[in-house]
Parts: structure tokens; sequence; C-alpha cells
């Protein structure tokens, strides 16, 4: 005899097994491949600078090191990443929205090249300044940075192109771009000279409609590109910063003792210790706050560090010093966290160091 009821259970109960088996799958899929608006902060490395950095005529015969210090960002592609961010220590996870100001990860990318390169004339005319060093420097127009899919300039203009003039305007000073912009009207055509890499192109683009600007109701005339400024940089000598992969404005304070280290006639300014640091410079030597100051000295720390150059809290709602110390102190580190404001407070704290014993 047959049990058809015990038949019918089990197949029912096979039913809903692999039922459920299928959701799970496509839940765990979805898991994979649906993108959150996240990032995930963690401490980078800490890397020395002289094999980075070459002067012309400048010296590598310090004893000790200064170490550019890294966050390691790695873009929250699906919840097993915001996952693994939650559980592993020193890790933070911050809303895309924070960090990359509502960009696209490809345009945001190209901000932090660009910043990065800025970062190196930036160091360079610093550190020539402060050894008293000519230095020219020229703004040449407006380097295009990303170019809008919608816009009549998408397939004309390109990532790195440099806007040297706008309707026979030179752009001396990259404001002109806007204001020579509006004086046009939309669907009007702009003629830009634009040079890509050694040659000198001359182009004419459709103006769009692009939101209006805060305060105001009328959409207003625009090629649709994010532009930044484009600058050019006449030293005395020949400077090379290479740092491969690694982006962003934040190693310009440490670039620029590098540089100098290079270059300085009165002994060695690491006086023999491990010198690690970050912090953003300006062309006049300032200072400036970063992302990451926590993270940075955890780098530092692991890698050995003896002090820390982090900027000063000066402006309403600066925190790097505050989090850099904050952190030192929890790690119980013998690593000092120096909080500087300007590129003259570092070298003179260099120079008030006594030399390392052997």
């Amino acid at each position: 005899m047959t049990d058809r009821k015990s038949g019918r259970a089990s197949k029912a109960k096979k039913w809903v097994v692999w039922t459920v088996a299928i959701i799970l799958v496509i839940v765990f899929g979805a898991m994979a491949v649906i993108p959150l608006p996240y990032y995930i902060y963690s401490p980078g490395s800490a890397e020395s600078l002289q094999p980075l950095i070459t002067v012309q005529g400048g010296h590598k015969a310090a004893k000790g090191q200064f170490l550019l210090t890294t966050v390691y960002v790695v873009y929250a592609a699906n919840v097993y990443d915001f996952l693994y961010g939650l559980m592993l220590p020193h890790h933070q996870i911050y809303p895309a929205q924070e960090i990359n100001a509502g960009l696209s990860n490809s345009v945001y990318n190209n901000v932090e090249a660009y910043m990065m390169h800025m970062s190196h004339q930036d160091a360079e005319i610093a550190a020539l300044r402060y050894l008293r060093k000519p230095v020219a420097v020229t703004t040449t127009g407006v380097e295009v940075i990303s170019v809008e899919r919608r816009s009549a300039a998408w397939g004309v203009l390109r990532p790195g192109d440099v806007i040297t003039a706008v309707n026979g305007v030179s752009l001396h000073n990259p404001n002109l771009l806007f204001t020579e912009l509006q004086r046009s009207k939309i669907g009007q055509t702009a003629d830009l000279t634009v040079l890509r890499g050694a040659s000198v192109r001359h182009l004419h683009i459709r103006l769009v409609a692009l939101p209006p600007l805060p305060g105001h109701k009328r959409a207003r005339p625009g090629i649709g590109i994010l532009p930044m400024v484009a600058q050019s940089v006449r030293t005395p000598v020949r400077i090379g910063i290479h740092t491969g992969s690694i982006d962003g404005p934040s190693a310009g304070l440490m670039f620029t003792l590098e540089i100098i280290n290079q270059l300085y006639t009165h002994g060695d300014l690491t006086r023999g210790y491990r010198i690690a640091g970050t912090g953003t410079m300006s062309a006049n030597g300032v200072v400036g706050q970063i992302g990451g100051a926590s993270h940075k000295v955890i780098a530092a720390v692991n890698a050995g560090a003896n002090y820390f150059f982090v900027p000063a809290d000066t402006a309403p709602g600066d925190t790097n010093a505050a989090h850099a110390l904050a952190e030192a102190k929890k790690l119980h580190t013998n690593m000092r966290v120096i909080p500087v404001r300007t590129l003259d407070q570092a070298v003179a704290f260099l120079k008030s160091l006594r030399p390392k014993s052997s």
C-alpha cells in the first residue's frame, strides 16, 4: 500500500525547502551587488619620502626619515563590505555624501588626483620660498576635471584639458570663465581655446542650462564641466615627486619638509628621528586640515615614528589636533603629536630637537 498523504507532504516540504533556498540565494546575491552610499576608513601606511622625492642638486644624507601617512579608503560596494567595516577595529564608516559631496566615484577620483598634483606644486613653491629661492607661478587657465554626459561638451572636452581662453578672452584669472559665459545666452556657442597635452585646439560648444546659483531663480548658461585652476610653476631646480596611487592633498606639509631637507645646507632637519605627519600645505606656508587624522596616527605608530606633525585646530569645527592627540593617548604611545599652524613652526620645532644619539 502507498501512503498518498505522506507522499504529498514530502513533496510539499521539498517545495518549501527549494523555495526558501532560492529566496536566500536571491537575497544574498542582491546583498553582494547592491551598492551602499558609504566609505570605510582604516589606517593606511607610513611611507618614507626620501625615495619618492628627488631634488636637482639636493642630497639624501638624512639619518632619519620624513614619512607621509595615508588612510586606506574603500567604497562600501555591498552589505558585506559594510559589515566588514563594522567588525574590524580602527575602521570607521562615513556616509558617501560626507566624503565626496555627491560626486560620482570617477569624478571624485579625478578631484583627488588633481588635489595631489596641486599639493606637489604648492609644496615646491612653499619649500623654495622658505629657502628664499626664486619661484614663478603663472595661472594658465581652467583645468577640466569632469564633463557632464548630457552637455554639449561631452565628447568634445576631456578631463585634463586646460581652457586658456573663452570667446577670445584669456583666462589669466579663472573667474573670467564664469564672467564671460554669463554674458551669453543658453543655446549660444562659446569659442574655447584649449590646451590638450602639447597641442592647442579651438573648439566650439553650445551653452546649456545649468542650475541657478544660490539666491537666484533663473538657470545660468554654462558648458557642463567641473573646472579647477590650472597653473604652471617655474623653479630654479627640477623637483620630482612620485607618489604612485596615493591621491589627495594631505601630504603637502611632509612633501615640503623633505624638499627643504634635501636642499638644506645647515645640517639634517630630521635630527636622526622618524618624523611622520599630515596636513595640506599652501603656497604661502600655511598648514591646513585633512581627513582621517586618527587613522594616520595609528599608521605612524605602526611605523615606529618618534614625532607626528598634525594641523593645529585654529578655526571653529577644526578637529585634527584634538583627534590625533586623543588617538595617541588611547594607544599609550611614546610618539609625540605636534600640532602646527605653519611651515615655519614645523621647521622651528625640528631645529629645536637634540640630534638623536646612535
